[in-house]
């Protein structure tokens, strides 16, 4: 199904930085599982385009970069999974370790929250929370 989503990020680290951001995307639910896929623009270089992936089965939830940035972020709360997180510039490694996985769909939509620590070398360095929300696009 055809959406649009509103995606917001929240970093927290000695400062809180927002994101917010509505995109063009579909969504489909096949075996209680939720597929969510968009493609993102870089602000400053309009010509890098990365496609999104987000599968969400149970409490992992799997989101997938393509293209000008790649990675494969896991998030399962309670575990720290390893990502290359793929750059222009460079790859980063990070963990991320899973703090909370909800989400919910029905016939009015889809509405996921991620919950996650990003850590470098077992530091954290930030908690994260990823809000996803769809609605019908206009």
């Amino acid at each position: 199904m055809d959406v649009l989503l509103k995606i917001t990020g929240i970093a927290r680290s000695d400062t809180e930085d927002v994101t917010e951001s509505l995109v063009r995307g579909s969504y489909y639910c096949k075996d209680g599982d939720i597929y969510i896929f968009y493609e993102g623009v870089d602000e400053e270089t309009p010509q890098l385009i990365t496609r999104h992936r987000i599968v969400i089965r149970g409490n992992t939830a799997e989101i997938q970069r393509t293209g000008a940035i790649q990675s494969k972020m896991i998030i399962v709360p309670g575990e720290l999974n390893q990502c290359n997180y793929a750059t222009p510039y460079g790859v980063l490694q990070l963990d991320f370790y899973g703090i909370a996985v909800e989400a919910e769909a029905d016939e009015t939509g889809v509405r996921i929250r991620l919950n996650y620590e990003i850590r470098i070398s077992d530091v954290p360095v930030s908690e994260n929370e990823l809000l996803i929300e769809t609605s019908a696009e206009e």
